[in-house]
C-alpha cells in the first residue's frame, strides 16, 4: 500500500462495515469484531468510542483504522487493517503512518504501547521491525475465553 493514508474521524457507516463486513481469514477470525460481543458494542456504538477513533482512507477508500488514548505517561494505540490487506508488506508503512498521525495530531512524544494476542507472530514481528519491544506477557478475557496476549511498547 502506499503511504497515501487519508485519516477522517470515524463514522457509524464505516463502523458497521468494519464490525460487520471485515471477516479474516482463521487464525486471525479471532480480530472479527463479531467474535465478542462485548468488542462489537464498543465498536459500533459512538458513545464508546475514544475520543480519537479514526477511519483510515486511501483513493477513498476505507483500509483500516486505528484509536488511541492516553494512559499514564504513555499513548496506547489499536489499529486494524481491512482483511484483504493483511499479510502483503504494507503492515510497517500502515502502523508508521498511524503512530506519524497520532503523534502529530497530540503533539505527544513520549512512549507508546500496544497489545497483541501471542499467536499472532506476524503483527508482533511487524511492532519489533519499528521498534516495539515486548514488555510483558499476559491473560486477557475475550471472545469467550481467556487467551495470552503480549504487551508491547515503543519509547518515544
Amino acid at each position: 500500500m502506499p503511504a497515501d493514508y487519508e485519516f477522517l474521524p470515524m463514522n457509524d457507516a464505516s463502523a458497521r462495515e468494519i464490525a460487520d463486513g471485515w471477516k479474516y481469514e482463521p487464525p486471525y477470525d479471532f480480530y472479527d469484531a463479531t467474535a465478542d460481543s462485548e468488542d462489537y458494542d464498543e465498536f459500533v456504538n459512538p458513545e464508546k468510542w475514544p475520543e480519537c477513533f479514526y477511519k483510515v482512507c486511501m483513493a477513498g477508500q476505507l483500509v483500516g483504522f486505528y484509536l488511541m488514548t492516553s494512559s499514564g505517561d504513555a499513548m496506547e494505540i489499536g489499529l486494524g487493517m481491512r482483511p484483504d490487506l493483511v499479510g502483503h508488506g504494507s503492515g510497517s508503512g500502515f502502523v508508521r503512518a498511524c503512530l506519524d498521525h497520532a503523534r502529530d495530531e497530540r503533539g505527544f512524544s513520549g512512549p507508546v504501547n500496544l497489545y497483541v494476542a501471542s499467536f499472532n507472530e506476524r503483527a508482533i514481528r511487524t511492532y519489533e521491525r519499528i521498534g516495539f519491544k515486548k514488555v510483558r506477557e499476559y491473560l486477557q478475557e475475550t471472545n469467550g475465553s481467556e487467551f495470552p496476549f503480549v504487551a508491547m511498547r515503543l519509547d518515544g
